[in-house]
């Protein structure tokens, strides 16, 4: 534990607000209100300047001792003084004078004692108002008060001078319209403050792990291990026992790793929370990670491969576990470098060269002694200021396809590149134009080579040279790159599609098509529903849901889409890889994802009942989940309805009427609603995208009565009732501008992604110009229409043949995963698989005319060919 402390003097504390979002309920004007930042409260000084006042030597300080929200709170020691002088502040918080303000705050004092608390004009030209006096006890309480304000821009002051007994506050609120309870303090539960401190070098070989506990723990499960999934579930014999002590030892006889931690290993823990006498326990605790410095050296700098280097550039590195001395080689050849020996000794960790020259690679290599061994260092490389750099694949790249396109980026100096490849690094190394490994020049702005079809599960060695006839330095001899070529062939991963010549619809085609009628280009669509594509991303490709590398392939299908056919399909034509024979392949794989199917539903029954099921995270913050029933209503208007019940997926489970302007998830919305187990609410969100807002009375549950009410001017009002003739008012109407069109109706969500929430509504009546017809649909929610999905193979000629997934509804499949497809399927079904000319994937039943289906979004990733591995 510990305080920080800070010497006043004067002791009146005044409070710097800027917005914060607290609890999710309102929006709060203080900043750092429970003292958890080290900002405002930390740097007094920082605040402004000083008027002289009496009361020198009072005190301030975070307290971490003690607290009720967080883990510190401000312990305040005011020294007696007759006349009060403020401290000067430049920042205000901003109000609106025409609305009244809550001030709450929690506090206690080491003996009962009084505390005043005020607002003022931020520049003083307004003197205090609105002056409330509390009487604090030993106990942490809640004190609150309302108020006006005077001007736009107000400080609050908190009084805390005389008598000198200490108090300390927490948890400061200043917020618009009146009080919210419940509204209260969020201790720690979890374990925190790792020491070490998460994802650090340690450089011993034993560690003392300590950290704090959660507020309500009585003992504390310890995990640690060094592999990251096993600490996460607690597999293996990570979990290391029970035990009250806030700290375990590792790395002597008697305890885990009793010989010593490894150097140069991760090792991970996990603390979790145990009391059980809470329902809620165990507390699972994050996985913290420390690693055991290395014996060899490690990090270094410029980092390995790194381009651009300034030729004055100070090579830097950690030292290993231990190391006294260091030995360092240079050079423009690898294995000079990795091979050299008889270095020089020095005691820094740091070498600066005075030979670097433009344009050229060089490796390093730094070797650790500690007194009795010497550790060998791996070899680095950098390249300096004006060299090619960007190898395409990169350096020691794996799994690279069997007709790669190499790339670079070229030097300052270059006119014109000369490439090598082969299979020997030797030889590749040592080639030059008259060698075997040499294969042609490229002009500078043609930085590519394409080197046809590669060997499978093959290493391959290439070398790029550039050449400047001018330059009496050139040629200038690139470094020798490496890739490993997949064992198996690469379809199509999706990687290489951009938003400029090589868009992924071009190779991909759907029923949107592409191109202007009349033009080379064009392509009018395949008639179906399917769209391919994302243009919200830079490479018109999925960039978030991928399975492997950087880039998927989404697939948009509508089986009932007017005018197209009621399936979906998208379809590439084959060029490289057209014998789906070789190498002796058996398998096709393609790994797929979907989303759920909606389990938002609503009907009537028996008549004048209505039931709502939903899912969704929550109808709050910027965006909504939830299923939506409703009706169009035009200009004024209102909506009343008893809700009968709301299941309990959670305690803010919600069932209610609403008014909202649109049908996207962050649409500007006015509602009144039943939650399962937090009171009755009226939750707005007045501008589109914003923040939302509630009034909230606890303690009442389903069945009650709620309403909701557009006003001509644009007012909403929301009201409550036991028993549907005396109405209460929730809160106070708002004004939020809508367009004369917007949406009534019946709104439940389950405030739980994963769960299913049902709500039940009777006694429904809709005022106003509203249309006659119900309509239900999800609102923020993603999901999919069951579907099956297949994939199709084609000749030149010939009827395609045909495989169907397993699972008739394989699009609501929301997890990756690999469907594999042996060969012989297609070929049962008279394909000629030496020469494949295209593969189409597809939702619904290929050539479906007639039935309409479901729309959704599947994504598709790493299609590739597989031979039988071989039998141990």
């Amino acid at each position: 534990m510990c305080k920080r402390r800070f010497y006043l003097t004067s002791i009146v504390l005044i409070l710097l607000a800027v917005p914060l979002v607290t609890h999710a309920q309102f929006e709060n004007l203080i900043v750092n209100p429970s003292f958890e930042e080290d900002e405002a409260l930390v740097d007094w000084e920082g605040w402004g300047t000083w008027n002289p006042a009496e009361g020198a030597g009072s005190i301030a300080e975070f307290d971490e001792t003690e607290f009720i929200d967080g883990k510190r709170s401000l312990r305040i020691v005011g020294l007696g003084t007759a006349n009060w002088h403020f401290i000067v502040l430049s920042l205000p918080i901003f109000v609106d004078i025409d609305k009244d303000y809550t001030i709450s705050f929690w506090a206690k004092a080491a003996e009962p004692r009084p505390l005043t608390v005020q607002l003022k004009a931020t520049d003083n030209s307004i003197n205090a108002w609105g002056a409330t006096d509390f009487d604090l006890t030993t106990e942490w309480a809640e004190y609150h008060y309302a108020s006006e304000v005077l001007i736009d821009d107000v400080k609050l002051e908190i009084l805390c001078s005389a008598p000198d007994v200490p108090i300390w506050l927490d948890y400061v609120l200043m917020y618009e319209g009146d009080y919210v309870p419940g509204m209260k303090p969020t201790p720690p539960l979890k374990a925190s403050e790792p020491d070490p401190a998460d994802a650090i070098f340690i450089e011993e070989t034993w560690a003392t792990l300590a950290w704090e506990a959660g507020n309500l723990a009585v003992s504390h499960d310890v995990y640690l291990g060094d592999n990251l999934d096993d600490v996460n579930n607690g597999a293996g014999d990570t979990f290391r026992g029970n035990q009250t002590d806030t700290f375990y030892v590792t790395g002597f006889p008697g305890y885990a790793y009793p010989d010593g931690l490894t150097p140069g290993t991760t090792y991970y823990w996990r603390i979790d929370e145990v009391n059980d006498a809470d329902p809620n326990s165990p507390w699972k605790g994050d996985v913290w990670s420390f690693t055991v410095t290395p014996q060899t050296a490690f990090e270094p700098y410029p980092a390995n491969g790194d381009g651009s280097i300034s030729l004055n550039v100070e090579l830097r590195w950690t030292p290993g576990y231990a190391a006294k001395l260091h030995t360092v080689y240079i050079g423009d050849n690898f294995d000079e470098v990795n091979n050299a020996t008889g270095g020089l000794p020095q005691g820094l960790a740091t070498y600066t060269s005075d030979s670097l020259k433009f344009a050229k690679t060089y490796y390093w290599r730094v070797d650790e002694f500690d007194g009795i061994e010497t550790y060998k260092g791996d070899v680095w490389s950098f390249s300096t200021e004006g060299a090619i750099a960007d190898p395409n694949p990169s350096n020691g790249a794996v799994d690279v396809k069997q007709t790669p396109v190499l790339s670079w980026t070229a030097g300052v100096y270059v006119a014109s590149h000369q490439i090598y490849l082969g299979t020997d690094r030797e030889a590749v190394k040592n080639a030059d134009t008259a060698s075997p490994e040499y294969k042609g020049t490229r002009l500078l702005g043609d930085d590519s080579y394409e080197p046809g079809k590669l060997a499978w599960d093959a290493t391959y060695y290439w070398r790029v040279d550039e050449v400047n006839s001018t330059n009496p330095d050139s040629p200038w001899v690139g470094p020798v790159w490496s890739f490993t070529t997949a064992g198996f062939a690469i379809v199509d991963d999706f990687e290489d599609y951009d938003a400029g010549e090589n868009q992924i619809w071009f190779s991909w085609h759907d029923g949107l098509g592409y191109g202007t009628p009349g033009t080379a280009d064009y392509f009018a669509g395949n008639g179906t529903g399917a769209a391919v594509g994302d243009e919200n991303t830079l490479s018109y490709t999925e960039e978030t849901i991928v399975h492997g590398g950087n880039q998927s392939m989404p697939i948009a299908y509508d089986n009932n889409k007017q005018g197209y056919a009621k399936y979906s399909e998208v379809e590439h034509t084959l060029i490289d890889q057209r014998d789906w024979t070789e190498g002796d392949v058996t398998e096709l794989s393609l790994w797929f994802r979907g989303y759920p199917e909606s389990v938002g539903s609503f009907a009537e029954g028996p008549a004048g009942t209505y039931t709502i099921t939903a899912s969704g995270a929550d109808i709050w913050d910027q965006s909504d989940e939830f299923h939506y029933a409703f009706k169009t209503l035009s200009g004024s208007g209102s909506i009343v309805a008893k809700v009968e019940s709301v299941s309990d997926t959670d305690a803010w489970a919600k069932a209610g009427v609403m008014i909202r302007e649109t049908l996207d998830a962050d649409s500007k919305h006015a509602m009144a609603i039943v939650s399962y187990a937090s009171g009755v609410s009226y939750q707005r969100r007045p501008e589109t995208g914003g923040a939302s807002y509630d009034d909230t009375t606890d303690g009442i549950t389903a069945p009650y009565w709620v309403k909701i009410e557009r006003g001509l001017a644009g007012d909403f009002s929301a009201y409550t009732s036991a028993n549907g003739s005396a109405w209460q008012k929730q809160g106070v109407s708002e004004s939020i501008q809508m367009g004369t069109n917007v949406y009534i109706g019946l709104a439940v969500t389950a405030h739980n992604a994963s769960e299913t929430c049902e709500g039940i509504f009777t006694n429904v009546t809709i005022t106003g110009n509203a249309g006659p017809q119900w309509t239900g649909q999800d609102i923020g929610i993603v999901s999919n229409a069951p579907e099956p999905l297949y994939v199709a193979l084609s000749n030149s000629s010939g009827t395609p043949a045909v495989v169907m997934h397993d699972d008739p509804a394989a699009a609501n499949i929301d997890t990756w995963t690999e469907w594999v497809i042996p060969m012989q399927a297609f070929a049962d079904q008279n394909i000629n698989l030496t020469d494949v000319d295209k593969i189409a994937i597809g939702l619904g039943t290929k050539g479906n005319m007639t039935v309409p289906g479901g729309s959704g979004k599947m994504f598709i990733d790493d299609i590739r060919l597989y031979r039988l591995e071989p039998q141990p």
